[in-house]
C-alpha cells in the first residue's frame, strides 16, 4: 500500500496532511470524516502510525495507478516540508497534484504554474526528460530538487555526480546549479559553479540556505570569488596530476589517445603546458578527460583541421546534452586560451587570470 498525503472528504474538501497537524486533530479527523482518493474516488484509510509519518492509503486491493510507486519516509517528510514552506512564503501550494492528460503526478504544484518533484532516489535519464517534457507541453515549469544529505560539508571540493544527477543540473541566467533540499534541517543545498573533470567527477561550490531565508521562485547561486576560484584551480590542478600518473601504467602506449597525441605533438607527457587540462565551465559538453580532448583539439590543429572537421570525425565524443555548435565553439575558444599562453605556457599566474576572466564571463 502506498502512502499519500492528501485526501479529499464527502464534501469534496481537499485534507493536506501538513506537520501542524498534531495526533488530536488527526484522531478527530479519522474518526469524523470520510476520505476518499482525489484521483480515482476510492475510499482511503487515515493513519496515524509511530514509525511512518501520518499518511493516506489505499486498501490493499486497490487498482489505483496513479500512486503506483511506493515512497520512503524521507519523500513524505520532504514534501510536507515544503508545501509548509510554500504557504508559508504566501504561495498556492497543492501536493500530490495529478495531471490526466499527461498522466503525471507532481509531488507540488505552486501557483498553478510550477510542478515541483523531489527526487530521492535514482530515477532513469530517460524518465526525467519524459516527465519534464510531459509537464512544458501542459505549459507547466518544472523545477526538480534534490534529496540533500544532513551535514554536508560546504565549500570548494571534489564531488561525484551520477547520470541522473547530472541530468537534473539547472540552467538560469548562465548559470549552472543542482539544487537539493534536506527535511531534516530544513535547509536548501546548491551545488554550484561547477567543472567537469571527467567520468563523475565534478568540481562544485556547495552552500546551504535556510528555508526561511529562501525565496521564490529560488534564489541563484553567486559567482564564485577570485580566492574560491583559485581553490577551484588549485584542485583542477591536482585532478591533472592524478591523471598524468594514472597514464603512466597502460600497456599500449601507441593505441592510447593520449600518448599518441604527445607523441604526435611533441611534448613532454611529464611537463606538459599548463593549459592542457584548464578547467572551463563548458567542459562537460565533452566525454572523456579534458587533458585529452584539449589535446585533441591542439592536435587537429597542428594538421590543419578546422574544430568543426575534428567534431565530425569523431575523434571527440560529445556529451548527450551537447550540440555540434556548442562544442565547436567551445574547442575554439580553449585554443584562444592556449594560443594567449603560447609564450608563457608555464607561467600558472597568468594562466588564472585567463581562466577566472573566462569563467566570470560564461557564469
Amino acid at each position: 500500500m502506498n502512502a499519500i498525503l492528501v485526501a479529499k472528504t464527502s464534501t469534496n474538501r481537499l485534507i493536506y496532511l501538513h506537520p501542524n497537524l498534531n495526533r488530536e486533530r488527526l484522531a478527530h479527523l479519522r474518526a469524523s470524516e470520510q476520505f476518499f482518493c482525489p484521483s480515482c474516488g476510492e475510499s482511503l484509510l487515515l493513519k496515524i502510525g509511530n514509525i511512518k509519518i501520518p499518511h493516506f492509503s489505499h486498501t490493499i486491493h486497490s487498482e489505483c495507478a496513479t500512486f503506483s510507486e511506493s515512497e520512503s519516509p524521507l519523500h513524505l517528510h520532504g514534501k510536507t516540508m515544503l508545501h509548509t514552506f510554500f504557504t508559508q512564503k504566501n504561495h498556492h501550494a497543492e501536493l500530490e497534484k495529478y495531471f490526466p492528460i499527461i498522466r503525471q503526478r507532481a509531488d507540488l504544484f505552486i501557483d498553478q504554474r510550477f510542478a515541483v518533484e523531489f527526487q530521492c532516489s535514482p530515477i532513469p535519464v530517460q524518465q526525467i526528460k519524459a516527465r519534464t517534457e510531459g509537464y512544458l507541453e501542459e505549459g507547466i515549469q518544472p523545477l526538480w530538487l534534490l534529496s540533500a544529505k544532513s551535514g554536508q560539508t560546504e565549500g570548494i571540493q571534489i564531488i561525484k555526480l551520477k547520470s541522473y544527477e547530472r541530468a537534473l543540473i539547472q540552467q538560469a541566467r548562465d548559470c549552472s546549479f543542482l539544487l537539493s533540499f534536506d527535511p531534516v534541517t530544513n535547509r536548501f543545498y546548491y551545488c554550484s559553479s561547477l567543472f567537469f573533470l571527467g567520468g563523475f567527477r565534478w568540481i562544485a561550490k556547495i552552500k546551504s540556505l535556510a528555508a526561511g531565508k529562501q525565496t521564490f521562485p529560488f534564489a541563484l547561486p553567486r559567482k564564485l570569488t577570485k580566492a574560491e576560484f583559485e581553490l577551484a584551480f588549485e584542485l583542477a590542478a591536482t585532478e591533472r596530476r592524478r591523471f598524468l600518473r594514472s597514464q603512466q601504467f597502460v600497456q599500449n602506449r601507441f593505441r592510447n589517445r593520449f600518448w599518441r597525441a604527445c607523441y604526435e605533438l611533441q611534448l613532454d607527457a611529464d611537463n606538459l603546458p599548463l593549459a592542457i587540462g584548464a578547467p572551463l565551465t563548458g567542459n562537460h559538453l565533452l566525454e572523456g578527460h579534458s587533458v585529452v580532448w584539449q589535446l585533441q583539439a591542439l592536435l587537429a590543429q597542428s594538421q590543419g583541421l578546422s574544430m568543426s572537421e575534428l567534431v565530425k570525425s569523431g575523434q571527440v565524443k560529445l556529451a548527450a546534452e551537447a550540440s555540434v555548435p556548442t562544442v565547436v565553439q567551445h574547442l575554439e575558444h580553449y585554443l584562444k586560451l592556449c594560443h594567449l599562453m603560447e609564450r608563457r605556457k608555464h607561467e600558472r599566474e597568468l594562466l588564472l587570470e585567463l581562466l577566472y576572466d573566462n569563467y566570470c564571463k560564461n557564469v
